[in-house]
């Protein structure tokens, strides 16, 4: 009895350990995986009671990858970051631009980071632009909050992607005051707008 006892156990453990191979190919094939191309850019925009400003990256730098389990039921899950350097914003004025680094305290946080989580489904990836909403976290001064982003995902060329994203956002959402020059007669306003233009490379 103990023999056919150890002679199961001995027969099922082979058997899970030749099926684990094909489980892990079976789990890789449905993972996509894109790295973020440096004709990547990222704009800020916002407003003040006199007049309105855009900041800009022109040029990602950093060399991340964006991983999409093309198998999962909906929501999809997304794996990857964006990185941006505080410092490397062109708000195109110095006074702005140093404000901006000021507020984002980019002495202590040198980064604005956004990380992906879900899309709604996986896009077709057609010539034509789909829409699709998904959720990311979203870290600014050492604050992290969760958002929903609306995306735009089109045919770039071979092997390539567009995605565009973006949403509203306000400094106090990551316990921020908004920059206020001349005694407070200049006021920048709460709310600020953030989008991005991701060419991504499947790899």
């Amino acid at each position: 009895m103990l023999f056919k006892n150890f002679r199961f156990i001995f027969i099922t453990v082979i058997l899970i350990m030749f099926s684990l191979p094909t489980v892990m190919a079976q789990s890789s094939a449905n993972v996509v995986r894109w790295v973020i191309e440096k004709n990547s850019s990222l704009c800020v925009n916002g407003k003040s009671n006199v007049n309105s400003f855009t900041c800009n990256i022109n040029k990602y730098v950093a060399r991340d990858t964006i991983s999409c389990e093309t198998g999962s039921a909906s929501p999809i899950k997304l794996s990857g970051k964006i990185q941006m350097e505080i410092v490397s914003f062109d708000c195109h004025s110095r006074m702005i631009t140093r404000d901006l680094r000021k507020t984002l305290k980019a002495n202590e946080y040198p980064k604005m980071t956004i990380t992906f989580l879900t899309l709604e489904w996986m896009p077709g990836l057609h010539s034509e632009k789909e829409l699709i909403k998904g959720w990311v976290e979203v870290e600014v001064a050492g604050v992290i909050k969760r958002f929903e982003l609306s995306y735009s995902f089109s045919n770039d060329g071979p092997g390539h992607i567009q995605l565009d994203g973006g949403r509203t956002f306000n400094f106090s959402d990551f316990k921020l005051s908004p920059p206020k020059k001349m005694a407070g007669l200049i006021k920048i306003k709460d709310a600020f707008d953030v989008n991005f233009q991701l060419i991504l490379r499947t790899v």
